[in-house]
């Protein structure tokens, strides 16, 4: 009976011993877990809230160096002129925001240049991508157009109605609402190399009842 006790004691020892031994493991693997930083994801607002590239023109969303060039299946775009101004303005309840300005060279390719004789004759040309972030602050709706015209210090003047980009940013913006993205304008008139400024200028902010509640917004862009 001695020698049963003294088995059954050893078989009790081990059992514990694994028991804590499990219990540390998984109170170590815990520590460990709460003590790495967790790997933050965009959320799908952030990521909707972005310049993304678009479906009419080449890449071009990583091009900031002056004269470089990328090429992909809708063509080949070559950078002419960037400014980065993240400069922001408001007009009564709507706050606009001039991310970015480039002024790229396009050789469309050969799908999409039956796309672009909507807009111009020529098969390569130079545009404006203008990069914009639009906030309704107010408490009613509001019709806006952060980009109504371009000029050129070259006497070129283009308008809303050329934009290309598609990318739906004219028009209403609900109260808090926030949009952001690009429009791109070609420019007809104007030699990208010789261009040393332009000035983009918003539309009037009107309410539903079509009546001005505030004056446009004029942004000088220097390169």
């Amino acid at each position: 009976m001695a020698f049963k006790r003294w088995i059954l004691l050893g078989l009790t020892a081990v059992i514990f011993t694994g028991c804590s031994t499990d219990t540390e493991k998984q109170e170590n693997k815990n520590e460990t877990q709460q003590n790495e930083p967790k790997q933050e994801t965009p959320s799908k607002n952030e990521e909707e809230l972005s310049f993304n590239d678009s479906s009419q023109a080449s890449d071009d969303t990583e091009l900031t160096e002056i004269n470089k060039k990328v090429e992909d299946q809708d063509g080949t775009v070559t950078l002419k002129k960037y400014a980065k101004l993240d400069e922001e303005q408001k007009s009564d309840l709507i706050s606009l925001t001039i991310a970015e300005v480039k002024v790229l060279d396009y050789a469309p390719s050969v799908d999409l240049i039956d796309f672009f004789h909507g807009y111009t004759e020529k098969d390569k040309f130079p545009y404006v991508r203008v990069n914009v972030r639009i906030k309704n602050n107010g408490k009613e709706n509001a019709h806006f157009n952060p980009v109504s015209e371009i000029k050129t210090d070259q006497g070129e003047t283009v308008t809303w109605e050329d934009d290309f980009y598609l990318e739906k940013l004219n028009g209403e913006i609900k109260p808090g609402e926030e949009k952001v993205g690009s429009l791109g304008i070609i420019l007809d008139e104007t030699d990208p190399e010789k261009l040393k400024n332009l000035t983009i200028t918003s539309s009037e902010v009107i309410n539903d009842k079509k009546k001005k509640i505030a004056d446009p917004l004029t942004f000088k862009v220097d390169f």
